[in-house]
């Protein structure tokens, strides 16, 4: 059985053990399921599903943040007088190969307040990306390498 079906047996067990089904309690449950089977694995270490867990986390984490930092943004913009956005659009080397790879990286530019993702080129290795409130190229890129695609390929790979 796997570690994610292995962590649901125990989220259930958790609950079923403190007689409470409820969401909360089975989150709990599955926490602690988690670290259990980050213990018992049969290399020293953390298991690679613990990382993987941790990893998507992270990108959930740096995804919120953008989302909340890019919306703030965008509100003290529409707020306040005077255009101090800076559009533009970049063209974006992506390490990402498949196509499930390039559309989750798609649709976490295009959730992201500010951003949109405008094509895709012919090699499916360049994208095109029109954003708000970068100032400089190198600036766009490094931080979509950063807080975009490294965490979104770490969790897909």
């Amino acid at each position: 059985m796997s570690s994610f079906l292995w962590n649901l047996v125990l989220a259930f067990l958790w609950a079923a053990v403190q007689d409470d089904m409820s969401l909360g309690n089975l989150a709990i449950g599955f926490v602690l399921g988690l670290l259990l089977l980050s213990f018992v694995t049969p290399e020293p270490g953390a298991s690679p599903y613990a990382r993987k867990l941790v990893d998507i986390l992270k990108l959930l984490g740096l995804f919120l943040r953008e989302v909340l930092s890019t919306n703030w943004r965008l509100a003290r913009e529409i707020a306040t007088p005077g255009i101090k956005s800076q559009p533009a659009i970049y063209a974006f080397e992506t390490e990402a190969r498949t196509d499930l790879e390039v559309t989750l990286l798609l649709l976490i530019i295009n959730f992201t307040p500010g951003s949109l993702g405008l094509e895709l080129s012919e090699d499916g290795k360049v994208l095109y990306v029109h954003n708000m409130f970068t100032t400089t190229r190198e600036e766009f890129i490094r931080n979509m390498r950063e807080n975009v695609e490294r965490p979104l390929l770490r969790v897909l790979r």
